[in-house]
Parts: structure tokens; sequence; C-alpha cells
């Protein structure tokens, strides 16, 4: 699993399967990863980095250990948290310690089954086979995995799992559009989506699932962009939200991701602001509609009391033809957040922010006071309808009111 001592690590753009765009080489060098551009990305002229690391010649040093070492931008490709627990769990069978390898062996293990449209040369995924597929077995295998216990599934977890990232255990699979699910070794068939069903982790509560789908529905009611999502069925319980794959188009087209974290060399775990996520998109796609989105983003996850909103849960994708856009929101719950606050703050105030925040803010980044106003009746709305979403994805009697007399808590403070 290890790379032979200095061997460099070939990175591409892989956007359709058929044809690679060589982007660079890849080495370590005392701990810090260097990074030269290929020749086709510095004559396109293709930001891969949209904020560091311009296509020109020379060496490109990665700006410190943050991420082990690693340009941020590439980090995204590594797995984290749940997608990290299974693949250490598949490395030990093999007799592989994952602490004893470089960050440049784990990307060399993502090869080309990582998040976005980057992959990695000489890849040295293990092979494996997943033929059958059931969700109730993997959800119960992935619970005794995050609990430090041995799953039968754990292979299979591992395969699915690719780069996923976040806390919670999830795995991808295949819908050909009448709701047949299936399993490849790479990415899906042409005839089908590629979506992400996500289970529950031990401190979740039990109906999880539908919560984050309710809420789905909300943020589509509260004017946000989020991708397509169902919540299938489980033999026993609450069912499980699933939600289709945003860095992939139809035909297995990939789009390449670069998450806020990755993008500004932020740790997750580090809070930030929205002050900076805003001018990072403003800076990013240079788009007004994409900065108004990431605005109404904030109001909903204020209102809707989803205070897990790190730099890793928001992301832009970019074309084949080098146009950034900010992706769609994504991993949208109630969530309490680190010691009750918000990991993005607004204003400097994460645990109860105000309306006074929210214009003080548009008043920096122009946006008028008659658009703010509209936002946040809008969100507002949405949200007042939260026991109608809950009821129509069978959120617990428990859970609902819960969530509600946190959301009315919210506005009171907010107001």
């Amino acid at each position: 699993m290890k790379l032979t001592p200095g061997t460099p690590l070939l990175v591409f753009l892989d956007f359709d399967g058929s044809t690679r765009l060589p982007v660079a080489r890849l080495a370590m060098d005392k701990g810090i990863a260097q990074l030269e551009w290929s020749i086709e990305i510095m004559d396109r002229g293709l930001a891969i980095s949209p904020l560091n690391y311009p296509p020109e010649p020379g060496l490109h040093a990665a700006s410190g250990r943050t991420f082990n070492g690693l340009h941020g931008f590439l980090s995204d490709s590594l797995p984290e948290q749940w997608g990290y627990v299974v693949l250490r769990k598949r490395l030990a069978k093999l007799g592989v310690d994952i602490a004893s390898l470089s960050p440049l062996d784990l990307l060399a293990l993502v090869g080309n089954q990582g998040r976005g449209a980057l992959s990695f040369e000489p890849a040295t995924t293990p092979p494996d086979e997943a033929n059958a597929l059931d969700l109730d077995a993997l959800a119960a295998d992935s619970l005794l995995l995050l609990e430090g216990e041995e799953a039968n599934l754990a292979d299979t977890l591992a395969k699915l799992g690719g780069g996923s990232g976040g806390a919670r255990p999830k795995v991808q699979i295949g819908f050909d559009g009448k709701g047949k699910v299936s399993v490849g070794t790479n990415d899906v068939a042409p005839n089908q989506e590629a979506w992400i069903v996500k289970f529950r982790a031990p401190s979740d509560p039990l109906d999880i699932g539908p919560i984050e789908e309710a809420y789905a529905i909300m943020a589509e009611a509260a004017g946000l962009y989020v991708s397509e999502h169902r919540l299938i069925k489980a033999k026993k319980g609450p069912g499980y939200f699933a939600t289709r794959r945003f860095d992939r188009l139809s035909g297995g087209e990939r789009l390449h991701m670069v998450s806020f974290a990755g993008a500004i060399e932020a740790h997750p775990e580090i809070p930030s602001s929205y002050d900076l996520l805003l001018r990072a998109t403003r800076a990013i796609t240079r788009r007004v509609d994409d900065v108004t989105a990431v605005f109404q983003r904030m109001v909903f996850n204020i209102l809707a009391h989803n205070r897990d909103d790190h730099t890793r849960q928001h992301a832009y994708l970019m074309s084949r033809t080098g146009e950034w856009r900010l992706a769609p929101a994504f991993d949208l719950t109630y969530a309490a957040g680190p010691g009750g606050e918000h990991y993005l703050d607004i204003e400097g105030e994460g645990r109860r922010p105000a309306r006074a925040h929210v214009l003080k803010l548009a008043k920096r980044h122009g946006i008028a006071d008659k658009n703010v106003a509209a936002i946040i009746e809008h969100v507002r709305a949405a949200v007042t309808d939260w026991p109608k979403f809950a009821k129509s994805s069978t959120v617990s009697a428990a859970s609902m009111k819960a969530i509600g007399a946190a959301h009315q808590q919210v506005w009171t403070d907010f107001e």
C-alpha cells in the first residue's frame, strides 16, 4: 500500500471516465507537499485551486501542515471521519497500519474513487467486489464500526464509502431511475445516477433519516438549492436519507469539487465566519447570485438551528471549462454545534445571532435591506411550517416537538 520512496504521485482530472487531463506531479519534502502543475493546466490557465497556487511554472509548496502537509484542495480527496474509520479497518485486515502511511500513500489509495473529478496514480486501491446491497445490514454494521467493534460487512462499507467525508456513516450507490439499487466497482453505470445513502451515528436520534429529509424539503421551501433527495424505507424503524451526488452529472460526467475549507485552507474544526464564506464565494465564482445564495443559506442555518455549518459543509464545483459555481446546500439538519454555537459566526456572534448581526453583514456585502427582509421572511415562513414537513417525512412526535421548540427559541433571540 506504500508508494516506493521517491515516486511522485500523478494527479489527473477525469471528467468523463475516458479522457484524462494531466494536472500535476506531487511529492513530499520534509513533510510538506510540493506540487508542479502540468503544461496542459498552465496552457489552459485552469485554476484547479481557486484561491491559491496559480497555474504557473515551478514548485508550489503546500502552505503548511494544516492538512497533513497537503495542499488544501488535494486534502478534500482524502476520506475523513467515517471514511477514515472504514479504511483503517479494511487496511488492518490486510496487515497495514494506516498511521504508517504518508498523505501521498492515502491519496494513492483513493485512486479514482474519490469525490469530484481528481484521480491519482499510481493507484493502490485494494480490489473488492460488492455484489449485494442490504441497507439494513450496512446500517447495523456501520454502527458497530463507529463503536469500535468488528463488522461483517466492513469491506463492503469501505468499498461503497469511497472518499465520503463527514461523521455520519454513508455509502455511495446507483439508482436506475426505477427505484432499483445497484452497486459497481467504480462509478455507477451510464444509465444510472450516483446517490449517497446516510445511516445513523451513535449520537444521532433514531429518526435522523426522516429529520434530514424534512430539513431538505424545508430548505427547498426556503429558497435554497439542494440536490435531489428521498427517504428510503427500512425493513424496520425509520428510513434512510438519500441524496443525489452533485459532483456527478447524468451520463457519468464528473465535476471538480473543492470545499470551502480546501479553498481557504482552514481546518473544519477551527471556527470561521459567514463573512469569509461570502468573500470567498465572490472571489471564486464572481457571481452575485451565488453570493446571495450563501446569504440565504446562512439565514436558513440560523433560523433552522443548523449550527454544524463548518468550512467543509460548503463547496464549489468547477466545470471542464474552468467555470466555478457554488455547490448545492448539503448536510442540512438540526444540529447544536460546538458548545451550542455556529461554526461560522455572524459578525462575531455564534450563539444568539440576531437580525442586527445579519443586517450588518448584509451591508458589508452590498445586499440591500429590502432584500434581506425578503430573504428572512421567506426562510421564516418555511421554518414555521416545520410540523408539516416533519409529519410528511415521518419524523417522530418527540423530535418534531423538540426541534420546533428550538426553532421558536432561535426566532425569539433573532428578533
